[in-house]
Order: structure tokens, then sequence, then C-alpha cells
């Protein structure tokens, strides 16, 4: 409903309940006079009949008053007239033979034992009449004086007259009168309607095209515009709303652009609304601020891919998720983080850059654009699934593998897409000076020549690893090892045969362990097993293995072919001591004892190896 329609009708509504208050005031005012004016009439047949009434007392005809009273009943309008004796009237004078002076009803009692006069008025829709019964008293200052004649008292009642009018005709004229007035108001309030319909629709016209306008504005269209008014105020609005909303339109159109620039273009944006819009990109681009001023103070990798989790599950609102780290040297991914309870739809450890079509192809993939588009991905706990391909560096490469269980997380992934991208673009330069930082370490804590840990990794693990390993309860084995008579393959076939010596048992040594031991090039030809969770049956195995393995293998130099083996001893920490160290001295005591009594053997340590030797050092 437009403003004129509103404002018409609550003037209206005004008007018209006004119009009933006077009506009805009208109608009580007019009912009111009807009787007033039948009152007035009772009040002077009643002093015409008391004068009548003295007039045959004193003439002495009152034996004619019967032909009197019958003739004033019949008036105009009234119904009926009768004269009411009291009391003491009737012991002075004797009772009425008349008929018509007698009480009726006890209204013509109350009033004789009163004085006070009585007013009944009974209406129906077609009649309507006013029953009144007056007293007269006794007053000495009538004329004449009626205590001259009446044994009474000033005021004492000596009778009353009782009279019953037709006030219908009053009743009609108020009626009429009231018709009249409604009449008048009607054709005052029609005019009063269509004046002031006129006179407001340029203003309510103008008013409904604003609001419209401002509507289309306020649900996302600024592209609309408010039409020229017919008042001067009106155009002077127009003009000005206009003259906003072109200016609105034209710097959220430039925010838009450039910010979803900024953040990457969204697959889809839920919001028409471009002040919306631009409210979540600068709300991402802040938030995109403070992620990547929090990761740029972190130390580690751990700690950034961490940072990255945290984003995807509780900002990004993404619920089931893998991220790859792919090594492009090696050809190899590994796990950075998985959600639980979730199977990935793709299972690619190997072989990456040829098999995984999003590393591949550096593009996302989205298993909805087409049927089976990536062939290695079967997906049994979901429906769809997305995966983004993000470069690091020549070195390294992220893929974020993201699950779906139905079409509304599919959609909302989809519009994310764009943003993860940009958290990812953030993430990488903090993310490269990282891995850059761990390769660095790494060759610092590797031996060039075997590719194994050396003594500054031993010495960090103890420091900063073992110690909340063993507060979970972990049980070490710590293994010696020693290649047998190496110094006279170095005195005879060279450094370069020794070298290689090393190697290949660096190689049989690697090929034996598996995740949960590694190896440390402890000096020159000695080496260290770190193994975890060890039982007597596994460290044993594990040490002959590789006590086997390398006595298998046949070296040539100097077209000299010959075999080598390696003696080995090992301890339990801390079930055979509380001191790492005192661990390690241990197992080089057991390979001290291999070499000792004839090398190439293998032997754990007991309390009974202490016998003989200086304990203090051990």
């Amino acid at each position: 409903m437009n403003s004129n329609k509103k404002i018409t009708i609550i003037i209206f509504t005004m008007v018209t309940v006004l119009t009933i208050v006077i009506v009805a005031l009208v109608a009580l005012g007019s009912r009111q006079t009807g009787y007033d004016s039948a009152k007035k009439r009772a009040y002077l047949t009643a002093d015409i009949v008391k004068k009548s009434l003295t007039s045959h007392m004193i003439n002495g005809n009152m034996n004619q008053r019967d032909v009197f009273l019958s003739s004033m009943s019949q008036l105009k309008e009234v119904n009926d007239l009768w004269i009411i004796r009291s009391k003491a009237v009737s012991e002075q004078f004797g009772k009425s033979s008349l008929g018509n002076e007698t009480p009726r009803d006890a209204v013509d009692e109350e009033v004789l034992s009163s004085g006070i006069e009585k007013v009944i008025i009974n209406e129906t829709l077609r009649k309507a009449s006013l029953r009144i019964t007056i007293p007269y008293t006794a007053s000495s200052q009538d004329k004449p004086n009626c205590l001259s004649c009446h044994n009474a008292k000033e005021g004492q009642v000596l009778g009353a007259i009782s009279l019953k009018f037709d006030i219908q005709d009053d009743r009609i004229s108020s009626i009429a009168i009231l018709l009249n007035v409604i009449v008048i108001i009607s054709l005052f309030l029609i005019f009063i309607l269509v004046y002031i319909s006129k006179k407001i629709k340029p203003y309510t016209t103008s008013f409904d095209a604003i609001t419209e306008v401002l509507k289309q504005v306020h649900d996302g269209d600024y592209s609309v515009r408010a039409k020229e008014g017919v008042l001067k105020e009106d155009k002077e609005a127009s003009l000005w709303l206009n003259e906003i909303i072109e200016k609105l339109e034209t710097v959220l159109t430039g925010i838009e652009k450039n910010l979803t620039a900024f953040v990457h273009n969204r697959t889809s944006n839920v919001n028409n609304d471009k002040l919306l819009t631009a409210k979540e990109i600068i709300e991402d681009i802040s938030e995109i601020y403070n992620y990547k001023k929090t990761i740029e103070t972190d130390l580690t990798k751990d700690d950034i891919y961490y940072r990255l989790v945290q984003v995807l599950k509780d900002k990004l609102k993404i619920k089931a998720f893998y991220i790859f780290e792919n090594d492009l040297v090696k050809d190899e991914r590994s796990i950075i983080f998985s959600t639980k309870d979730v199977k990935p739809c793709c299972t690619i450890l190997r072989n990456v850059k040829e098999q995984c079509r999003a590393e591949r192809t550096d593009t996302v993939v989205l298993s909805e654009n087409f049927p089976e588009i990536c062939r290695v991905a079967t997906c049994k706990s979901c429906t769809d699934y997305i995966c983004i391909p993000f470069l690091i560096n020549e070195q390294k490469s992220v893929t974020v593998h993201i699950l779906c269980e139905d079409k509304e997380c599919l959609k909302h992934i989809k519009y994310q897409i764009g943003i993860i991208k940009k958290y990812l673009e953030e993430t990488k330069p903090i993310l490269e000076s990282r891995m850059l930082m761990d390769v660095l370490r790494e060759r610092n804590l590797v031996d060039g020549l075997t590719g194994l840990y050396n003594r500054k990794y031993l010495d960090e693990f103890i420091d900063k690893k073992m110690p909340h390993e063993l507060a979970k309860g972990t049980t070490y084995a710590i293994m010696f090892l020693d290649i047998d008579y190496f110094k006279m393959v170095n005195d005879t076939y060279g450094h370069d045969a020794g070298d290689a010596i090393l190697q290949k048992l660096s190689m049989t040594m690697k090929d034996s362990i598996s995740e949960s031991e590694f190896i440390i090039r402890f000096g020159g030809e000695e080496f260290l097993i770190i193994m975890k969770d060890p039982t007597a049956e596994s460290a044993n195995e594990l040490a002959t293995r590789i006590n086997q393995d390398f006595a298998k293998l046949v070296f040539t130099f100097n077209n000299d072919s010959f075999s080598k083996t390696v003696s080995i001893g090992y301890a339990f920490f801390p079930l055979d001591t509380d001191q790492i160290w005192k661990c390690i001295k241990y197992a080089d005591l057991c390979l001290y004892k291999a070499k000792e009594t004839g090398r190439n053997k293998v032997i754990r340590f007991t309390k009974d190896l202490l016998k003989g030797t200086d304990k203090d050092n051990y």
C-alpha cells in the first residue's frame, strides 16, 4: 500500500471517529432535549390542574372537577392523567368518589410519601413515552394560601398528579436532526478526503518512489535511480539521492574489483550486495594480514603448517581435508595433516608428478567437473573432492585435498578456493624460508659422506626430543657398530676404498632399520643406532641382520676382491642404566668385547662385562 492511501486511510479513520463522537453527542443531546420538553409540558399541565382545582374549590363547584380532569386528559400528546389525594386531605374532606383520584401503583405511593417527583421513560423501536408524577405541597406563599383551606403544615404533601406523554414525535424530530447532521458531516468528510488526497499526493508519490529506490539499494542494486519529482523539494531530494547512489556505486565497484583481485576471485559470490562483498573482502584481508604477521614469528615449518590447519578448520569452516607436502626432487609426498577418522580419496605417495593430476597440471581439480576426472582418486566415504596445488619452490609443493559429503559442502568449498589460495600465497615465502632453514640445519646435522646423522644430531636429540619421549614411556636400544680391520683397508687400498665401504655399510643399515630407528655416524668407522621401544628379540634380530647382510657384500679394489665384517655391541636404556651417555658407554664396552674376543660378533650388555674394568668410567 502506498503512502497516499495510508495517509488518506489514517485521516479518514480519525475524521470518522470524530464524526461518530459528534453524532453520538448530538443524539444524546436531542434525546435529552425531547425529555426536557416533555417534562416542561408536564410541569405546565400540573400547574394548570392545580390552579383550576383551587378555583373549583373557592367557587364551590368541586363536584364538577371530573369534567375538567377528563378534558385535560384528552389534550394532544397526553395519554393519561389522574389526581392522587394524600391521606390528610381525605381525612379532612372525605374520600373521593372519583376513581381518577386514587393511587394506581407504587410510584404514586412513593411520591406521596417522599414528596419527590418521579420520572419513568419507556422506549421501544416504535414507541416512546414519558410518565411523570409531580407532588403538590402545602405552601403559605401560594395564592390563595393553601394553609387557609387545608389542615396541613408547611411543605406537607397534599396530593400529586400523574401524567403520561407520547414523546414519539420528539424522538422522530431528534432523529431527523441527527440524520441531517450525519449527512452534512459525511459530505464534509468526503470533501476533506478528496482535498487532502490531492494535496498530499505529490509528496507521497515522491516519498514512495524514494522509498522503493532505497529498498533496491538496500538489497544491493546500486544501478537504480530515483525519478525526478514534481515539486521543487522533490527534485532536489531526488537529485541528491541519485548523486549519493552513483558515488556509492562507483566506490564500491572499485573496492570490489581491486580487493577481490587481491584475495583472488571467488568461484561464486554469495552476496549480490557490493557493500557486503567489500565488507567480507576487507575482513578477509585483515585476517590474512594477522595470519601473516603471526607465522612470520613462528620458528619451524611445523608451526606454520599448524597455523594453516587452524585457518582451514576454524576460519574457513572446512570439516574434512588433508595437507600433503610434495618432495619434487624425490618425487614423493608426505602427509602433513589429516582430519581424524577421514580417509582421503587420493593415496598417492610415490611418483607424484606423474600420477597426481593437480600437481601435473598445476590447476585445481574438482570432481564435479567431469566423471572420474582423476583416475587415481577413488572416494568411498564422500561424494566429491577438491585438490588445490600450490608450488613453494623448485623442491617442494603443497596439495590441499578437501573432501565433501554433500552438495552444500561442495558449494561452500568452491566459494572458498580463492581465499585458500591467498592464504597459501602468504604462507609461501615464510614456509620457503623455514624449509631452507631446515635444509641448512639438516646439512649441519648430516654426515656428508654417508648421508647419516652426525654427532650434533645425537646431542640435539638427547637434549630436546628424548625427554618428551621418555615422559611418554619410550624405551631405547643403543647399538655401537665398528668395521673390523678398517684401518688396513685405508692403508692398503686408500681412503677412497674406505669411503666406499663406509657408504655400503650405511646403505645396509638404512635398508635394515624401520621408521622408528635412526643411525648416527659417531666417528670414523663407528656408528650408533637408536632403536625405539625394542624388545630383547627385536634388538638382537636387527643387530644380527646388519652383521650378516654386510658380511655378504664383496668389495673389489685394485683387482682384489674381499669381504668385510662388523662388530656390534648394544645396551638398553633405561633398563641397563638411567643415564643415556652411560648406556652409550655400555654399548661401546660390548663393541670392545666383541673385537677383543674375535670380532664379527653381536654382544648384548650384561653386568658381568663390568668385572675387571674401571667402573668409574662406565
